[in-house]
């Protein structure tokens, strides 16, 4: 090296080499877009249909978006400098752009289906899917089924399946609205034939499909027995069968409406002798309402059964088996459907820190075990605020526990929270206005939902 100092060799047979990487190109991405924005080096113009015109480079589009790649690549475009950009409003396409440049995006009320659509159409997938997840949170009672709509129009297949299932548990408010009055009977039959449906009361159904028809009798009195074929309507009561659905002109003067008024006054009959004929229409909704028994302990026998009782056929029965006989055990419900078996003890009065989770919304529901708690726990209580179930005192191997753990359903972790001020055991816990009420011997003491935030 002239005028300089040599560097020494290392001695090693193999020369040395040291790789530098970049771990952000930020500034590049910066650089990128200002030369956009000046209209330096860009050799393409993008005009919509409003006849706007953005500036890009053909490399920066293609490299990031499936859409210019092909375009710019394999078609007549790859020569042009100007290129019309249809079905695509400028506004949309700017935003669009400069995500392309920047990686960052605003997605509102105002543009988000917009710019759905133009991220569909641009094959935009990471756009795409943050869309998604904004109407995945705007999703209410008076939107769900438009929002339904988007999402099978844009083949959103997580958005379709995630605002189905709202639909559904929130069926009571949903046909309440003027959205549910836009269906079609296809779409209504749908909605009210799935077995996954979340009502109250069947009355509730037959309700909303009287509704419906008399949204536009004209034209949808005639659809009237192909809806009430999906109303199982076995399972309302038989003095508001008599009282509402006898008395109902629609169903009056309707032959096939009455066959069904009478299968259900029949299935009224019979079941107090228990000769009743199985059919659709007198088959438990799983979103109906159950009492759940399960696991348990006689001596010297653990259980691990589950039973449940149905309200509206007035009957137990078997539901399926525990992973692991289990006794003392807590049994809480989170989100309506996932019923978790948490702790207890198993064989010789060993404590379990294992958990154990029913979904009852599945077509075949199961047990499955799911994240272990942090301390093993028999006797203990538990309680749901905000589908976070919280885990509080209890005992093991003698020792009386004072601590508490809650259970994010989200990230499916367990964490501590503050202990109680007493060890306590055998305990009962309630839910009132976001606080976790502890019972034990007339002793109180609160959990406020603040430590889960």
């Amino acid at each position: 090296m002239q005028n300089g100092t040599q560097i020494p060799e290392s001695g090693k047979c193999e020369s040395a080499k040291y790789e530098y990487k970049k771990t952000s190109y930020a500034e590049l991405c910066e650089v990128l877009q200002s030369l956009r924005k000046d209209e330096i080096f860009c050799d393409v113009k993008l005009e919509t249909d409003d006849k706007k015109i953005i500036f890009a480079h053909k490399v920066v589009l293609a490299s990031a978006c499936p859409f210019f790649h092909a375009m710019f690549t394999n078609f007549a475009e790859k020569n042009y400098d100007l290129v019309t950009m249809r079905q695509l409003n400028s506004t949309c396409l700017q935003l669009l752009v400069n995500f392309i440049y920047s990686g960052k995006i605003v997605i509102t009320e105002k543009n988000v289906q917009d710019l759905l659509s133009a991220a569909n159409l641009l094959q935009l997938q990471e756009v795409k899917d943050a869309c998604c997840d904004f109407l995945e949170t705007q999703l209410c009672s008076t939107n769900c089924i438009g929002i339904n709509k988007i999402a099978d129009l844009h083949s959103c297949m997580k958005l379709l399946t995630n605002s189905e299932l709202y639909i559904r548990q929130h069926f009571s408010e949903v046909v309440d609205g003027e959205e549910f009055l836009s269906l079609s009977s296809e779409e209504v039959i749908k909605l009210i034939s799935s077995d996954k449906l979340i009502v109250p009361t069947e009355e509730k159904v037959y309700e909303c499909v009287i509704r419906w028809v008399k949204h536009e009798l004209g034209t949808r009195k005639c659809i009237l027995p192909q809806l009430m074929e999906h109303v199982r309507l076995s399972l309302a009561s038989k003095h508001y069968v008599l009282k509402k659905v006898v008395e109902e002109p629609l169903i009056k003067n309707c032959l096939e409406c009455n066959h069904y008024v009478f299968e259900a006054l029949n299935f009224h009959i019979l079941k107090s002798e228990e000769l009743i004929p199985q059919n659709t229409r007198n088959k438990p909704r799983h979103g109906d309402q159950v009492i759940l028994v399960v696991g348990g302990r006689f001596e010297p026998e653990l259980y691990e059964y589950t039973e449940w009782y149905d309200p509206k056929m007035d009957r137990w029965r078997y539901g399926p088996e525990l992973i692991i006989s289990r006794g003392k055990a807590g049994l809480a419900t989170v989100k309506d459907n996932l019923v978790f078996a948490v702790g207890g003890v198993e064989n010789f009065d060993n404590s379990l820190r294992s958990v154990e989770v029913l979904d009852l919304s599945s077509e075949l529901p199961c047990w499955k075990p799911t994240v272990e708690m942090l301390n093993e726990r028999q006797y203990l209580g538990v309680g749901v605020i905000n589908d976070y179930l919280y885990a509080i005192g209890g005992c093991h191997d003698g020792d009386i526990h004072n601590s508490a753990e809650v259970f994010n359903y989200k990230t499916q972790e367990w964490r501590m929270v503050s202990s109680m001020a007493t060890g306590r055991s055998g305990l009962g816990v309630g839910v009132l206005n976001d606080l976790l009420y502890v019972d034990f011997f007339l002793a109180w003491e609160i959990f406020i939902s603040l430590f889960v935030s």
